[in-house]
């Protein structure tokens, strides 16, 4: 499932650009400070009802181009990581790539399910226990251990980008950030942070430490 930061998929007329400009900043040493903009897309049709998200369905990214400018001002190449449970906006002209790894949580056959219809022992198993899965899905623990490792990967880029992805992806990226001397994240953890659809988050990473600059800006 994790690709760590896989190979372009999508490439505008920038790419080859922001490339050469990456070669150039690790050459001159000039990269001190990553910038990661993570924008939180529209929630599933079904969450606001109860229901467990499913993979299927493709959210809105009301992406303002504008609010990327002034977050990440004098970042003329910018790549676009983005999951594929994500719309892609049709007007972005940036460098994108796919990540695996930024898909909201897997609930296997629980997709579209609602907890007031599971038993008592199953909703104290998937509220209270990070290791427990629905059939064919994913436990929380391993739900945070891939964007963690994602995260990883990715702060050994030197260029700013950009992150679309779900809301509970953006804040699993944010808790592991906020909690990195706890070994991994807990269900407690990821309770004392609201991410909100439509939302913009910056995480910066200097000398391999992370930060959160930013959290829950509004559109």
């Amino acid at each position: 499932m994790f690709d760590g930061v896989g190979g372009l998929v999508r490439a505008g007329k920038s790419c080859s650009a922001m490339i050469t400009h990456v070669i150039n900043v690790l050459m001159l040493g000039k990269a001190s400070v990553l910038k990661l903009l993570c924008y939180a897309s529209d929630l599933p049709s079904g969450v606001r009802q109860g229901q467990l998200p499913g993979a299927c369905e493709q959210v809105a990214c009301a992406l303002d181009g504008q609010k990327v400018v002034d977050f990440l001002p004098s970042s003329s190449h910018l790549l676009y990581y983005y999951a594929s449970d994500v719309a892609l906006p049709a007007s972005n002209a940036h460098c994108t790539q796919v990540e695996d790894a930024l898909q909201d949580r897997h609930y296997g056959v629980w997709a579209g399910r609602s907890l007031r219809d599971m038993s008592a022992a199953e909703q104290l198993s998937f509220l209270s226990d990070p290791a427990f899965a629905p059939p064919e899905g994913e436990s929380f623990s391993a739900f945070c251990r891939r964007t963690t490792q994602w995260l990883q990967a990715v702060g050994q880029m030197a260029q700013p980008a950009v992150v679309l992805a779900r809301p509970a992806v953006v804040r699993s990226l944010v808790t592991h950030v906020l909690y990195p001397a706890e070994g991994s994240v807990t269900m407690a953890h990821a309770a004392r942070v609201d991410v909100q659809p439509g939302s913009y988050s910056l995480l910066t990473c200097h000398a391999g430490q992370w930060r959160v600059g930013m959290l829950n800006a509004p559109a």
